[in-house]
Protein backbone atom coordinates (compact mmCIF):
# COMPACT_ATOMS: atom_id res chain seq x y z
CA UNK A 1 0.00 0.00 0.00
CA UNK A 2 1.18 3.27 -1.09
CA UNK A 3 1.66 6.26 1.67
CA UNK A 4 -0.33 9.45 0.98
CA UNK A 5 2.92 11.21 1.03
CA UNK A 6 4.14 9.06 -1.84
CA UNK A 7 0.60 9.58 -3.80
CA UNK A 8 1.39 13.43 -3.26
CA UNK A 9 4.73 13.05 -4.59
CA UNK A 10 3.18 11.05 -7.60
CA UNK A 11 0.71 13.97 -8.28
CA UNK A 12 3.24 16.72 -8.38
CA UNK A 13 5.16 14.92 -10.72
CA UNK A 14 2.83 14.26 -12.72
CA UNK A 15 0.94 17.65 -12.92
CA UNK A 16 4.86 19.04 -13.33
CA UNK A 17 5.16 16.88 -16.75
CA UNK A 18 2.05 18.52 -17.55
CA UNK A 19 3.00 21.94 -17.40
CA UNK A 20 5.99 21.25 -19.11
CA UNK A 21 4.30 19.49 -21.84
CA UNK A 22 2.26 22.33 -22.57
CA UNK A 23 4.67 24.89 -21.70
CA UNK A 24 6.72 23.63 -24.52
CA UNK A 25 3.82 22.95 -27.15
CA UNK A 26 3.12 26.60 -26.91
CA UNK A 27 6.87 27.95 -27.42
CA UNK A 28 6.81 26.01 -30.38
CA UNK A 29 3.50 27.26 -31.52
CA UNK A 30 4.66 30.67 -30.81
CA UNK A 31 7.59 30.00 -33.17
CA UNK A 32 5.55 28.27 -35.98
CA UNK A 33 2.63 29.97 -36.80
CA UNK A 34 4.52 33.55 -37.90
CA UNK A 35 6.13 31.40 -40.62
CA UNK A 36 2.58 30.52 -41.46
CA UNK A 37 2.28 34.15 -42.41
CA UNK A 38 4.74 34.74 -44.67
CA UNK A 39 7.46 32.55 -46.51
CA UNK A 40 10.01 31.85 -44.16
CA UNK A 41 12.43 30.99 -46.25
CA UNK A 42 14.36 34.10 -46.60
CA UNK A 43 14.79 34.10 -43.23
CA UNK A 44 16.11 30.89 -42.80
CA UNK A 45 18.28 31.52 -45.57
CA UNK A 46 19.70 34.78 -44.28
CA UNK A 47 20.00 32.83 -41.51
CA UNK A 48 22.05 29.91 -42.49
CA UNK A 49 24.07 32.63 -44.76
CA UNK A 50 24.64 34.98 -42.24
CA UNK A 51 25.24 33.21 -39.14
CA UNK A 52 24.84 29.73 -39.17
CA UNK A 53 27.50 29.06 -41.36
CA UNK A 54 29.67 30.91 -40.00
CA UNK A 55 29.07 29.93 -36.11
CA UNK A 56 27.90 26.38 -36.28
CA UNK A 57 29.79 23.40 -35.38
CA UNK A 58 32.47 22.29 -38.01
CA UNK A 59 30.46 18.53 -37.93
CA UNK A 60 27.43 20.48 -38.51
CA UNK A 61 29.22 22.56 -41.42
CA UNK A 62 28.88 20.82 -44.04
CA UNK A 63 25.59 19.34 -43.35
CA UNK A 64 24.32 23.25 -43.49
CA UNK A 65 25.82 23.55 -46.71
CA UNK A 66 25.29 21.12 -48.79
CA UNK A 67 21.71 19.99 -47.72
CA UNK A 68 20.21 22.70 -45.81
CA UNK A 69 20.99 25.68 -47.76
CA UNK A 70 20.35 24.03 -51.35
CA UNK A 71 17.03 22.82 -50.23
CA UNK A 72 16.01 26.13 -48.21
CA UNK A 73 12.18 25.99 -49.59
CA UNK A 74 11.99 22.18 -48.60
CA UNK A 75 13.39 22.76 -44.91
CA UNK A 76 11.76 26.01 -44.30
CA UNK A 77 8.25 24.29 -44.61
CA UNK A 78 9.76 21.16 -42.30
CA UNK A 79 10.67 23.36 -39.79
CA UNK A 80 7.03 25.58 -39.72
CA UNK A 81 4.67 22.41 -40.02
CA UNK A 82 7.16 20.61 -37.58
CA UNK A 83 7.06 23.44 -35.05
CA UNK A 84 2.75 23.58 -35.48
CA UNK A 85 1.98 20.20 -35.46
CA UNK A 86 4.76 19.20 -31.97
CA UNK A 87 3.03 22.37 -30.49
CA UNK A 88 -0.65 21.48 -30.83
CA UNK A 89 0.23 17.79 -30.03
CA UNK A 90 1.96 18.47 -27.15
CA UNK A 91 -0.49 20.96 -25.60
CA UNK A 92 -3.26 18.21 -26.72
CA UNK A 93 -0.94 15.32 -25.20
CA UNK A 94 -1.85 13.44 -28.15
CA UNK A 95 1.08 11.03 -29.76
CA UNK A 96 3.41 13.20 -26.67
CA UNK A 97 6.01 10.40 -27.13
CA UNK A 98 6.76 10.81 -30.84
CA UNK A 99 5.96 15.02 -30.64
CA UNK A 100 8.63 15.37 -28.11
CA UNK A 101 11.07 13.37 -30.05
CA UNK A 102 10.29 15.58 -32.74
CA UNK A 103 10.91 18.51 -30.27
CA UNK A 104 14.03 17.00 -29.37
CA UNK A 105 15.59 17.47 -32.63
CA UNK A 106 14.33 20.39 -34.18
CA UNK A 107 16.29 21.99 -30.97
CA UNK A 108 19.21 19.90 -31.18
CA UNK A 109 19.14 21.22 -34.89
CA UNK A 110 18.74 24.62 -33.70
CA UNK A 111 21.36 24.45 -31.12
CA UNK A 112 24.12 22.33 -33.53
CA UNK A 113 23.12 25.41 -36.29
CA UNK A 114 24.29 28.17 -33.69
CA UNK A 115 26.96 26.58 -32.47
CA UNK A 116 25.76 25.83 -29.17
CA UNK A 117 26.43 23.42 -26.41
CA UNK A 118 23.78 22.26 -24.01
CA UNK A 119 26.06 23.71 -21.16
CA UNK A 120 26.08 27.39 -23.18
CA UNK A 121 24.64 29.21 -20.73
CA UNK A 122 22.47 30.70 -22.80
CA UNK A 123 21.17 27.85 -24.74
CA UNK A 124 17.25 28.12 -24.71
CA UNK A 125 17.32 25.26 -27.04
CA UNK A 126 19.39 23.16 -24.84
CA UNK A 127 17.04 23.23 -22.20
CA UNK A 128 14.26 22.95 -24.64
CA UNK A 129 15.69 19.46 -25.59
CA UNK A 130 16.12 18.43 -21.88
CA UNK A 131 12.23 19.44 -21.47
CA UNK A 132 11.43 16.81 -25.07
CA UNK A 133 13.67 14.22 -23.37
CA UNK A 134 11.64 14.55 -19.95
CA UNK A 135 8.45 14.39 -21.96
CA UNK A 136 9.29 11.19 -23.55
CA UNK A 137 10.93 9.33 -21.19
CA UNK A 138 7.95 10.45 -19.02
CA UNK A 139 4.96 9.30 -21.21
CA UNK A 140 3.89 12.99 -20.06
CA UNK A 141 0.77 12.99 -22.63
CA UNK A 142 -0.95 10.51 -19.75
CA UNK A 143 -1.96 12.79 -17.86
CA UNK A 144 -4.61 15.40 -18.87
CA UNK A 145 -3.96 14.20 -22.85
CA UNK A 146 -5.20 12.32 -24.91
CA UNK A 147 -2.67 9.69 -25.15
CA UNK A 148 -4.47 8.61 -21.54
CA UNK A 149 -7.12 7.04 -24.01
CA UNK A 150 -5.32 5.75 -26.32
CA UNK A 151 -2.90 4.38 -23.39
CA UNK A 152 -5.95 2.24 -22.77
CA UNK A 153 -6.63 0.99 -25.89
CA UNK A 154 -3.26 0.20 -26.68
CA UNK A 155 -1.63 -0.31 -23.28
CA UNK A 156 2.01 -1.36 -24.88
CA UNK A 157 2.32 1.32 -27.15
CA UNK A 158 5.70 3.36 -27.08
CA UNK A 159 3.77 6.21 -29.09
CA UNK A 160 2.07 7.16 -25.81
Amino acid sequence: MRLPGEILQGILARAALVLLRVYLGVVFLIAGVPKLWGDFTPGLTAFLEQRAIEQSHPFYRGFLQDVVLPNAQLFAALVTWGELLVGVLLILGLLTRLSATVALLLTLNYMFAKGAWPWTPSSNDAAFAVISLALVIGAAGRTLGLDSMLARRWPRSALW
